[in-house]
């Protein structure tokens, strides 16, 4: 696999300090943590600010965070409070891996303009181009942001049907106000990802993705696809 190897599911010793399980079904394979300054230094990709960078570097990082505590694979939460950056890192039986052909990706109409570049594209268009590729309406995934160019191979993460949910929003939902007026193309990383965990956390899931969205018929709001995971 391109951009990490398979790594032992087993957390080191100072993961299990600092690893706190989420309950319910995400023992199964999902562990939620806060990633601190240091940690994410440590993996290579440093990040001080969630707004400094794009989608596709807090995934390398959060990629390299996660094999750092033994885990297979990982995303960010969104949230930050101060140096704290919350990750989600999956266990090994969580997902499978491989290497996507770019020209797989890019043959999609939500990719954006001619660059072959994954850092190019906004972070919604990634990440349903990423949902579609792991080839069932039931499964999802997310691209690992490792990409490599003189072999135009693009780092892909699958999570299987059996962890995972669909669930549909409107963006006036009153219960989620920080929906409100999203536009995905044009929604930061961490706004993403931060709003689908709340969601799909309310609705009793770990973490997730999203893969669509569409009109309502009424104006300036959107219902949006989510693939929540267990």
């Amino acid at each position: 696999m391109f951009g990490a190897v398979r790594i032992s599911k087993l957390v080191t010793s100072l993961a299990a300090a600092i690893v706190a399980l989420v309950s319910g079904p995400a023992l199964a394979g999902i562990v939620f943590f806060d990633t601190t300054a240091a940690d994410r230094s440590a993996g290579g990709y440093p990040i001080t600010n969630r707004n400094d960078v794009g989608w596709a570097y807090a995934n390398r990082s959060a990629e390299r965070v996660c094999a750092n505590y033994g885990y297979a694979r990982g995303m960010y939460t969104g949230e930050q409070s101060g140096e704290l950056m919350g990750i989600h890192c999956f266990t090994s039986d969580m997902v499978t891996w491989q290497d996507l052909p770019g020209s797989d990706a890019r043959a999609w109409a939500l990719w954006q303009g001619s660059s072959t570049s994954l850092d190019s594209q906004a972070a919604y268009n990634a990440g349903a181009i990423a949902d579609r590729e792991c080839g069932s309406v039931y499964n999802t995934g997310f691209f690992t942001g490792f990409q490599n160019t003189s072999a135009d191979l693009m780092g892909l993460v699958c999570v299987p049907s059996t962890h995972v949910a669909p669930r549909g929003v409107d963006t006036d939902d009153p219960r989620f106000p920080f929906l409100s007026g999203m536009n995905p193309p044009f929604t930061s990383w961490w706004h993403l990802r931060s709003s689908i965990n709340r969601v799909c956390q309310y609705f009793g899931y770990t973490t997730g993705t999203m893969n669509l969205y569409a009109n309502t018929g009424v104006p300036f709001v959107l219902n949006l696809g989510l693939q929540c995971i267990y």
